[in-house]
C-alpha cells in the first residue's frame, strides 16, 4: 500500500486536460456575447395596425333617418313658374296692422302675427295685393296659441261685391283639432260652403306650420294643405277680390296665429 496525501494515481492526467476544456468554455461564452450584442441588420417586421375593440356596455341607439327632401313639383304648381307676388314679411309691404280690444295684428319677427282676446272674436288682415279673380296662392299657417275649435287659414276674392271693407270674401279654413271648412261671407252673413271636416292632411295643435294654399279659376275652387288636395268646390257669387288672412277664437281665451311665406300666382294674366 502506498503512503502520501492521498491524491489519486489518475490526478495528472486530469489536471491536463482541464485546462483546454475551460478555455474552450471561455471562448465559447465570450463569442456568444459578442454575438448578442452585434447591432442586427436584419430589418424589422411591419408590424400590422391595432384593431380597435369597441366593448358596448349597452345597445346602442337606433338612428331615425331624415324624411326625405321632396323633389317633385306638386301636380297643382306644374306650370306656374315663377310667383307673381312674394312676401316673407321681412320689411312692411303694406298689410293691415293694428290694436283693438279684441286682440292685434302686428308684423313680428318676420312674420304677420294676429293674436285674438276672447271667444268668438275674429280678426283679419288684408294683403297689399291687388284685386284677382283667377289665381293660386298659398302661404304658411304657424299656429302658436290655439285651441279645439280655433279656426285660421285665408280670404279670397274679398270686397269682390263691391264694398271696399271685407263684406264679402270666401273663407278657406283649417282647424286647431285638425279639420277644414270653407265658407262665403256676404253682407255681414256667413254662409257655410263645406261644412267642418276633418283632414289627416292638416297637422293639429299649436306650435303646428301648416302651408295651406287656395286655386280659384271662375267658379270652381281647390283648398290644399300641405301640398295635398283637400276638397274642391264650386261657387259663383263673388268673381274677384283682394286676399288676406283670417284667425277665429271659438273658446279659447287668446288664439295666436302668425304667417309667413306667401305666395301668388295671377293666372288669368297667362
Amino acid at each position: 500500500m502506498t503512503s502520501g496525501s492521498g491524491t489519486s494515481p489518475h490526478e495528472p492526467s486530469i489536471r491536463r486536460w482541464s485546462w483546454p476544456i475551460a478555455f474552450l468554455i471561455l471562448s465559447t461564452a465570450a463569442f456568444l456575447n459578442i454575438v448578442a450584442c452585434a447591432p442586427s441588420t436584419a430589418p424589422e417586421p411591419t408590424r400590422s395596425p391595432a384593431i380597435p375593440i369597441i366593448v358596448a356596455s349597452q345597445p346602442l341607439p337606433t338612428r331615425t333617418a331624415p324624411p326625405p327632401t321632396r323633389t317633385a313639383i306638386p301636380e297643382h304648381k306644374i306650370g306656374l313658374g315663377a310667383p307673381d307676388y312674394e312676401d316673407n314679411f321681412e320689411s312692411d309691404s303694406g298689410w293691415e296692422t293694428g290694436a283693438s280690444a279684441r286682440g292685434a295684428v302686428s308684423q313680428l319677427g318676420e312674420e304677420l302675427v294676429i293674436s285674438v282676446r276672447g271667444p268668438s272674436s275674429v280678426l283679419s288682415s288684408l294683403s297689399p295685393v291687388d284685386a284677382l279673380s283667377d289665381f293660386f296662392v298659398e302661404i304658411e299657417v304657424h299656429s302658436e296659441i290655439c285651441e279645439a275649435g280655433d279656426e285660421y287659414g285665408l280670404m279670397v276674392r274679398t270686397g269682390g261685391r263691391g264694398n271696399p271693407g271685407q263684406d264679402s270674401h270666401y273663407r278657406f279654413l283649417i282647424t286647431c283639432d285638425g279639420a277644414v271648412r270653407a265658407s262665403r261671407f256676404l253682407s255681414g252673413s256667413e254662409a257655410p260652403i263645406l261644412p267642418i271636416t276633418p283632414s289627416a292632411n292638416v297637422l293639429p295643435g299649436a306650435p303646428a306650420v301648416n302651408r295651406i294654399g287656395v286655386s280659384a279659376i271662375g267658379d270652381e275652387f281647390r283648398f290644399f294643405v300641405n301640398d295635398m288636395q283637400v276638397f274642391q268646390l264650386k261657387d259663383g257669387e263673388i268673381s274677384a277680390g283682394r286676399i288676406g288672412v283670417i284667425v277665429r277664437a271659438r273658446r279659447a281665451a287668446q288664439t295666436t296665429v302668425s304667417f309667413d311665406n306667401l305666395k301668388v300666382w295671377d293666372l288669368a294674366s297667362g
